[in-house]
């Protein structure tokens, strides 16, 4: 039994080991909660725990504070941040994993001394004793190896230790990132950045020198605290943790000019030899990929050495060490870099586990510290080569020019002499303030998260930062350039690419503000690297710099992705609370349908047969009616407009809501005018309704506030109602003759007596996305879809509530008129029936088959069974005479019903199709080359006997 604590209950029967680690139990609190405070004096608070994780050791703490219960350790987490809980009281590992993983782990800390202390071992029964040596050697080999101290680490089952007053800073050589001089002092350009943010934060260092073997390690507790800055890999994720990047950095492949044309591409090294650096893991792992023969080296000189003696065919590296290294010695017309980059990575402060509060300090200095002229020069200083001619060299040059200039022309020349000093001066001083300038604007555009691009007025782009190039699939080209024709925005339904008129690009050139649309982009068009990305544009006052559009594109893929999963939890949530009601239903009219047709088989008399049959006629049409509502709940019938009394849709919402409602909570709909009608699609209204109510359901819920759901209908002359109208003032009763004329709307409200709402979530009750409830209990998209039934329709929402007072919403749609109401079908009306022709019916349903090919024979056709699409074709292409298809969409095989009626039209161009489906809202393009009626199952007899009429007289 692998890494459990000794229990009592297993000590008579089992061996242990040695411990593996060692644990306590302390309480969790905020890290503003009071300094002194410890788990002896915690008492009188409020304190989380997740039963049964707490056992009876901790029954005195417990009993001296209020005990909260959580159902996941998540959830206690969350409740203490905000405040809901003063403390929680669950593993340690737990806790720390929870707020490490959602960085807020320097927001939390542990009381001490510890509830209980216990070591963790591996037990083995004790038949099995014969075991615990080898496990014994194999928990050693770990030990040595260092693979168990990488496991306690993955999974928290250490804690680290809290900050210390002085953080230790590990410098491994690695220019110009750290560099270490002979005398043992640090520097670099990292290190340096790093000094910088300590004195901005009030952080206290010390530098020390550390092994390869430490650097790769990572910061540890028993070692040191931080490394300046690390490469942001997944797996280094898993060994430290990271502040936010300080640097975006490449790797890019360089050769000599001889074999430009020859190395173009990374797959261009496979089998030739690379160089590249010992510690340049991210390179060597590349060169295993894609078969490399990997020449490993110790410094970058030793790289370009190695390259101009033919040592090596090319060498892998950071681009700003090789140029600056390559300048220095006169190596740089020698080289060319293969473009673009190999790839881009970031680099950032490292922090051992543990430092989450030290990690926040840096993470809030940075964004300025990246924006300042401190940092700018850094850059300059690390990353640019040497320039000759500076400042002095300049005016030693122009001293000597000068005095020349003196020696042969005297007076005239010393004038000419100032005058270029002054216009030199000028120059310089120009030319300092626009690079000063132009340096600031590149250091802030490339240190923004956001893509930012700037267009000119012919389309090309002419600024760009590094977060954009990366969003558009890493491209290097030199401004300007035009947008990559590989990089496009898809519909997220088929990944083709937009058409010109929804195309974000393109409606932001022709004018359009965008103001945060949600698109997806392609980044590359040899891969599926698509990516959710939010998208702004502005124009700018005036052109006088060439940018005529900017374009800002932020990565909103995992927010994305989230939201949709959420959103699809939340919808299935929905339709799980429905699954109690509608299995009723369902048994109902099942039962109802069993007892009639039983009560028909045995009945004494006709009458009483056809009085039975009658009953389970009626109830298949329940059936169906249900059916038809659940897919137009689930969104898969399609929507339209019609006429219906508000009294029917009352009724039968309150039949589809009632048993999703707790017992506590009552729903009553007042008495309604059987006259006033409504006009609008019934499905959407029903789930309007829904949404309403299952607010209200769970406001009350959740508050333990009200019992009581109303709804009321009115008619009202306005979308918004009468003037100054107060929700539940009802108008006085209208002649018929006159309300449609003078209240041309009806006013629909859901009232609950619940705790109502504060003026702040009134003010924002209809936003998209804005919800009160957690996180696992909605999206919050109802209200909001709700406004928009009510706009697309022509009217109105409107909602009103006070704290203690419950809530009302009003939603106003379109009167209807007589003149819309359906018409009912003649009642009785004689079936068509046919004269001998040849109906091809297939259905791969066995029992539906036999009683369609029953009843197509008693409307006098002649019928062809067959149950499958295969097996119809092969009828058709034995030239079997068929005078009409008749066949189920959906059936089993390759073969579904609108590729079999495509490949009958084929043989026979000129044949009726009819289809029948239990799904009804297919589109002509879904049909296909074969457009044909489509009926709905359960089809009724008048209806099928019409539509095989019309068919076969067309």
């Amino acid at each position: 039994m692998p890494s459990i604590a000794q229990l009592p209950a297993l000590r008579d029967s089992n061996l242990f080991s040695a411990p593996i680690s060692s644990e306590s139990l302390r309480p969790m609190v905020r890290s503003d909660a009071v300094q002194d405070l410890s788990t002896a004096t915690l008492s009188g608070m409020r304190v989380g725990i997740v039963p049964p994780a707490v056992g009876s050791e901790q029954k005195a703490f417990l009993a001296r504070n209020t005990t909260v219960h959580f159902t996941t350790p998540e959830a206690a987490v969350m409740a203490l941040l905000s405040g809901a809980v003063d403390a929680i009281l669950i593993p340690e590992p737990v806790a720390f994993h929870i707020t490490k993983s959602a960085r807020v782990d320097g927001r939390v800390r542990f009381l001490n001394p510890p509830l209980r202390r216990f070591d963790r071992v591996v037990a083995l029964h004790q038949s099995r004793a014969d075991l615990m040596p080898d496990i014994t050697r194999a928990l050693d080999r770990m030990r040595q190896d260092q693979r168990l101290d990488a496991l306690l680490l993955k999974h928290f089952l250490d804690i680290p230790l809290p900050a210390p007053d002085v953080l230790r800073v590990g410098v491994y050589p690695s220019p110009p990132y750290q560099v270490i001089t002979a005398d043992g002092r640090v520097s670099g350009f990292a290190v340096d950045v790093l000094r910088s943010l300590a004195r901005r934060t009030g952080l206290q260092l010390e530098f020390q020198t550390i092994s390869e073997e430490a650097w790769l390690r990572g910061p540890q507790s028993d070692t040191y605290d931080i490394l300046p800055a690390a490469q942001v890999t997944e797996a280094r994720q898993a060994q430290m943790d990271f502040a936010h990047p300080i640097l975006a950095a490449d790797q890019s492949v360089f050769t000599q000019l001889d074999l430009a044309g020859r190395i173009t591409h990374p797959e261009d090294l496979t089998q030739r030899r690379v160089g590249v650096r010992a510690d340049n893991a991210t390179a060597q792992a590349m060169g295993a990929a894609l078969d490399w023969q990997v020449i490993q080296m110790g410094t970058v000189p030793a790289l370009l050495t190695a390259l101009q003696t033919g040592e090596v065919d090319a060498v892998v590296d950071h681009p700003d060490k090789l140029l600056v290294t390559a300048e220095n010695l006169q190596m740089r017309d020698a080289l060319t870099e293969v473009l673009p980059a190999l790839l881009t990575y970031e680099r950032a402060p490292a922090l051992r586990f543990g430092l989450g509060e030290v990690r926040d300090k840096l993470d809030l200095a940075l964004p300025q510290y990246l924006v300042s002229a401190e940092y700018a020069e850094l850059r300059r200083t690390y990353f640019e080569p040497p320039i000759f001619w500076n400042a002095a060299r300049l005016s030693l040059l122009g001293y000597a020019i000068g005095g020349g200039v003196l020696t042969l022309l005297g007076v005239l020349g010393m004038n000419q002499l100032r005058t270029r000093r002054r216009i030199a001066a000028d120059k310089a001083r120009r030319a300092a303030e626009i690079a000063e300038i132009r340096d600031e604007l590149e250091v802030v555009l490339n240190a923004a998260t956001s893509g930012i691009v700037a267009f000119d007025r012919a389309g090309q782009i002419i600024r760009i930062n590094h977060r954009a190039r990366h969003m558009l699939g890493g491209t290097s080209a030199e401004t300007p350039f035009l947008w990559p024709q590989a990089i496009s925005f898809l519909d997220t339904a088929t990944l083709s690419p937009l058409i010109a008129s929804a195309d974000p690009l393109q409606r932001a050139r022709s004018g359009h503000v965008l103001s945060g649309e949600t698109h997806l982009l392609r980044r590359s068009a040899s891969s599926d690297d698509h990516r959710y990305v939010r998208v702004r544009s502005a124009v700018p006052d005036n052109e006088q710099h060439g940018v005529a559009l900017v374009l800002v594109l932020d990565d909103v893929t995992g927010e994305e992705r989230n939201r949709q999963v959420v959103d699809r939890k939340n919808r299935l949530d929905a339709l799980g609370e429905l699954t109690g009601g509608i299995a009723h239903d369902i048994n109902n009219l099942l039962a109802s349908l069993l007892y009639a047709v039983d009560l028909a088989g045995t009945a004494a008399t006709p009458d009483d047969r056809s009085r039975f049959l009658g009953i389970a006629t009626t109830t298949i049409n329940r059936g169906r009616q249900l059916t038809t509502r659940l897919l137009a709940f689930a969104k898969r019938q399609p929507g339209f407009a019609m006429t219906k009394p508000v009294e029917e849709v009352l009724t039968e919402f309150l039949d589809l809501i009632r048993p999703v409602l707790e017992t506590r909570i009552e729903i009553q709909a007042q008495e309604t005018d059987p006259g006033l009608l409504v006009y609008c699609d019934p499905a959407q209204l029903e789930t309007a309704l829904m949404n309403l109510v299952l607010n209200s359901r769970d406001a009350i819920m959740s508050s333990g506030e009200g019992t009581c759901i109303t709804l009321k209908a009115r008619p009202v002359p306005t979308p918004q109602g009468h003037p100054g109208a107060k929700p539940g003032q009802i108008d006085q009763k209208l002649d018929a003759s006159d309300a449609a004329a003078s209240h041309p709307y009806v006013e629909l409200s859901v009232t609950d007596d619940g705790p109502g709402m504060n003026d702040a979530t009134l003010a924002r009750c209809t936003d998209p996305f804005f919800t009160t409830k957690d996180g696992n209990s909605g999206t919050g998209l109802g209200l909001s879809m709700v406004y928009g039934f009510a706009r697309h329709s022509s009217g109105d929402l409107r909602v009103y509530s006070r704290p203690g007072r419950g809530t009302t919403v009003q939603l106003t749609l379109p009167r209807g008129s007589d003149l819309s109401l359906p018409k009912a079908a003649a009642a009785d009306a004689p079936l068509e029936t046919g004269a001998g022709e040849t109906i091809l019916l297939a259905e791969d349903e066995p029992d539906l088959r036999r009683m369609t090919q029953d009843m197509l024979v008693t409307l006098g056709y002649r019928v062809l069974p067959v149950g499958s699409a295969q097996q119809a074709l092969e009828l058709v292409q034995d030239s079997t005479h068929i005078d009409l298809l008749l066949t189920d969409v959906v059936m089993p095989g390759s073969i579904g019903g609108f590729e079999l009626a495509n490949r009958v039209r084929q043989i026979h161009p000129t044949m009726p199709v009819i289809y029948t489906s239990g799904y009804t809202a297919f589109t002509p393009d879904e049909m296909g080359p074969v457009t044909a009626p489509l009926l709905h199952k359960p089809v009724h007899p008048s209806d099928l006997a019409a539509a095989l009429a019309s068919a076969l007289r067309d």
